[in-house]
């Protein structure tokens, strides 16, 4: 999908997608040579990466009239923003860092890198807002691939006069190992949604190669879901026993949870009880009932970041045998 661009007095480049999923198909930006799509950079803000110097040192002739240019197939003025690659002195991809400096956004993909003591290393770059993140990769004997890559953000209520937008930008890999980002496609939520209201968005590229005479088709997809969760500003822990008494009642602040939980010994089941904060300000409550499971449970909440997403927490609960 290539969004039009308008030139007038002032340069607008905007596309949003209101309430509702989609499926994109990817700019030409990823089809040079053996570029292949490995996830998304998601900003809050549109990232114009489109040259409007050149295109209208280009076109000088058609603005000498004053007229409108309207810009349908302007691809080749779309530019890349290259990452920056940090090594941190290690040989080990697991040890480098992928960042674009200097541009407020959430990484997600799946890099591929050769290492130089030989081997092949699939990495995984997820900010901690990303939440429930999935990836599975496909690989036949005739060399086809299949990358798919799928994840949830979550996002605060703002205000009722106001909208949140986020832009879901495709990521792209050289075969010589560079990553790129280029300019994506955005949509927006009322300011004032209700907690549960989600949004998908889904990038697919296809293409297809002749190796040794045979055509070797390479798919990546990468679905990014925004979900809005109110904010949670108390968390409760009441571990309850075979009568449905408490045992121990616990609160705590959002990320301020242990890490490991020891359940006391008569306790048959723990309610996690979050306290959360509606766009208007009124107090929310929220449970959840998880069952005593010996081989241990894993209790999850929420707490919300500066940048207006939530990041998830796990404590790990140690039951005490019955036996």
């Amino acid at each position: 999908m290539k969004a039009k661009k308008t030139i007038t007095l002032v340069f607008t480049v905007f596309l949003m997608l209101l309430l509702c999923s989609c499926s994109l198909a990817v700019p030409d930006a990823g089809t040079e040579g053996n570029d292949r799509l490995i996830g998304a950079f998601i900003t809050p803000e549109y990232l114009d990466l489109f040259d409007m110097e050149a295109y209208l040192n280009t076109h000088a002739s058609s603005l000498a009239g004053g007229k409108d240019i309207t810009v349908t197939g302007g691809a080749e003025y779309e530019k890349r923003l290259y990452a920056a690659i940090d090594k941190n002195g290690s040989k080990d991809p697991g040890d480098w860092k992928v960042s674009f400096p200097d541009v407020e956004g959430s990484c997600f993909f799946t890099p591929f890198w050769e290492c130089e003591e030989g081997g092949d290393y699939w990495g995984h770059i997820c900010d901690e807002e990303i939440c429930d993140s999935h990836m599975d990769i496909k690989m036949s004997d005739t060399g086809e691939e299949e990358r798919s890559l799928s994840g949830t953000i979550h996002i605060l209520p703002g205000k009722a006069d106001e909208d949140i937008s986020y832009y879901t930008n495709p990521v792209y890999q050289t075969a010589d190992g560079r990553i790129y980002v280029v300019s994506g496609q955005g949509f927006s939520t009322s300011g004032d949604s209700s907690e549960g209201v989600c949004i998908t968005t889904k990038l697919d590229e296809q293409t297809t190669a002749t190796e040794n005479g045979k055509s070797v088709t390479d798919k990546s997809s990468v679905e990014i879901s925004i979900a809005v969760m109110y904010k949670p500003v108390k968390i409760t822990l009441l571990q309850m026993d075979g009568e449905n008494k408490v045992v121990k009642k616990t609160e705590y602040n959002p990320a301020k949870l242990p890490e490991k939980l020891k359940a006391e010994p008569e306790v048959e089941y723990i309610i996690v009880e979050t306290e959360k904060e509606d766009f208007s300000g009124e107090r929310v409550d929220y449970r959840e009932i998880y069952e005593r499971n010996e081989e241990g449970n894993l209790l999850e909440t929420f707490y919300a970041m500066e940048n207006g997403m939530l990041s998830k927490q796990s404590t790990e609960v140690e039951w005490e045998s019955t036996e």
